[in-house]
């Protein structure tokens, strides 16, 4: 009988360790996930949002091999547009959305081909 009173307290013991995230393995589905706060002034979603002819943020700072979408709030087409012919979007129309992939480490100034004024930044570490 003490023999099966100790098996019956390990196992309740264990499903409590499991279901209340006492067990910090990673393996364990219901163990909680810890999350690196993205940069200063970068975009948590990886999104750079176009409205009143800006972009927000000005400035982003994310790691290689991150994708950028640029999503257009504005009412009129627009670009982005690396200053030193990394990228091009293309026309990105009122509603739409178009993304580039970061891959080289660096400082990369845009602006938006049609209205130069709107200006940018991406900083990939």
């Amino acid at each position: 009988m003490k023999n099966l009173t100790l098996g019956f307290f390990i196992i309740i013991i264990s499903v409590i360790l499991l279901t209340t995230g006492g067990c910090k393995d990673s393996s364990n589905p219901y163990s909680p996930k810890t999350t690196t706060p993205p940069p200063s002034g970068s975009s948590p979603s990886n999104t750079i949002i176009i409205k009143s002819f800006a972009f927000s943020p000005v400035t982003d700072t994310i790691t290689h091999g991150t994708t950028i979408t640029w999503t257009n709030n504005d009412g009129v087409a627009h670009t982005s547009t690396s200053n030193t012919g990394v990228w091009d979007t293309g026309n990105i129309p009122s509603g739409g959305s178009k993304t580039t992939t970061f891959n080289t480490i660096g400082t990369f100034p845009y602006h938006c081909t049609i209205h130069p004024s709107m200006t940018g930044t991406i900083v990939v570490k």
